[in-house]
């Protein structure tokens, strides 16, 4: 057989065996890849409000080509992240659902997120309805046991208050600034540096009266002022003989009463007061356990109550209250924003909170409202199941204003008092908490 035709006999049996139906054809064709829509995230903040107030809607998604509101609200919205806000006059529950669209008209995801608008008042009077300069409860003895500081007079007392100095604390007591276990930024990324009247500590201490420059009384009011000055920072005094420069273009006050007014279960602590206005102020009503300061107690361990607070996700007419908790390196916290009438805002008008304070139970009331706007029960939250309830120990009280930080965000320096005299400002209130006073009483 020649060469010839031994090749065409090979190239047959090679066409044969490749070609046709055989299994060793080209490879069916696969479907396309479908990527599902995904609502990554969809919240209302606040979940509660009272009639006149805003509500942000917030959401991020994924693989969604298109997505659309129904329910209460309508309308094409965002793809990826998106926000909207929303005034709400009526009393009532408000269901927002967003629906997102992949691919096809057929490959969907939905969520929904509810809002509840009730009427701006405690129990049936509109307690807002007359303007008035301030909303606090009035000051009543009605315990066994009474304490009460109106700042009647300009002398800020060191039998009751205490400075906390410096931008941060020492996890361990007496660590050294620059330690391992000192927490720079109050382990919240904080701006400001807190002065006092002890030497070194602040560029106007007033010996007399046991003020600072950004603490003092004036016409009856504790006043805290952060004050932003680029031109002349504050020098930190722990520099002034080590191998550092640390300067500090912003400087405030953090004001405690450990070891000297302790406040203990079965107590009602009511507070009067006003925030500062402006991104960045981070003013803040709270208390940590009895010892922390000695380091006998630990965070989060043995809890944080938070009051009031007003960070850089609140409008101006909403503050909110906190607890912490949990074992270390595993924070815990329950918490609940409260609004008032956005023409009665926390920067306008002064506000009460008081903190009801009772055996595995704490409760939150503001102004002259008889029914509490934020309970806990120990026994009625889950939490509690594995995590420790802290809250029946001894507590103090802590009065600050932060600069930044993860809770003020970025300052606004426009809104900041820029010297001792707030010489920037025409009302020199406005970026300063002002604290009318402090009450403390024992539940009979």
């Amino acid at each position: 057989m020649n060469h010839k035709i031994v090749f065409n006999l090979l190239l047959t049996i090679i066409l044969v065996s490749c070609g046709g139906g055989g299994g060793g054809g080209s490879p069916e064709p696969q479907p396309p890849t479908v990527f599902n829509p995904v609502i990554n995230t969809f919240s209302a903040s606040p979940e509660s409000i009272t009639a006149g107030n805003t509500v942000e809607l917030s959401w991020t998604t994924t693989n969604a080509i298109e997505c659309n509101g129904s329910g209460d609200w309508d309308g094409t919205k965002a793809t990826g992240s998106g926000s909207e806000s929303l005034t709400l006059d009526q009393v009532g529950t408000y269901t927002y659902t967003l629906t997102c669209r992949g691919e096809s008209a057929q490959n969907t995801v939905t969520k929904s997120v509810t809002v509840q608008v009730t009427e701006s008042s405690g129990s049936g009077n509109d307690i807002y309805a007359e303007d008035k300069s301030s909303y606090c409860k009035d000051p009543e003895n009605t315990g066994s046991s009474y304490w009460i500081e109106e700042f009647s007079n300009n002398i800020l007392d060191n039998a009751i208050f205490t400075y906390q100095e410096s931008n941060g604390f020492c996890a361990t007591p007496g660590c050294p600034n620059g330690d391992s276990d000192y927490v720079q930024g109050w382990g919240n990324n904080e701006l400001q540096y807190y002065t006092s009247c002890n030497e070194g500590y602040s560029k106007n201490c007033n010996s007399e009266t046991n003020t600072t420059e950004n603490a003092f009384i004036e016409n009856g009011y504790l006043k805290i002022q952060p004050i932003y000055n680029s031109t002349s920072p504050f020098e930190d005094p722990y520099c002034a003989d080590k191998d550092c420069a640390y300067t500090w273009d912003y400087t405030s006050a953090r004001i405690m009463t450990s070891g000297k007014k302790v406040i203990s279960t079965g107590s009602e602590v009511t507070v009067c007061f006003k925030h500062p206005e402006g991104m960045g102020h981070w003013p803040a009503i709270w208390m940590l356990p009895q010892g922390f300061v000695e380091g006998q107690k630990k965070w989060p361990n043995d809890g944080e109550n938070d009051l009031v607070e007003h960070m850089q996700n609140h409008q101006a007419y909403e503050t909110q209250s906190t607890i912490h908790f949990g074992t270390t390196g595993t924070s815990r916290n329950i918490w609940k924003i409260e609004a008032v009438p956005a023409d009665v805002d926390f920067y306008d008008k002064f506000h009460s909170v008081t903190m009801r304070w009772q055996t595995d139970k704490i409760e939150y009331f503001l102004d002259t409202q008889t029914e509490p706007y934020f309970t806990i029960n120990k026994d009625d939250r889950s939490e509690f199941n594995n995590e420790y309830w802290p809250f029946n120990e001894d507590f103090y009280l802590i009065l600050n204003v932060a600069s930044g930080g993860n809770g003020g965000g970025s300052p606004d320096t426009s809104r900041y008092c820029q010297d001792a005299e707030c010489s920037n400002f025409e009302d020199k209130d406005r970026g300063r908490l002002l604290i009318d006073y402090i009450e403390i009483k024992s539940i009979d």
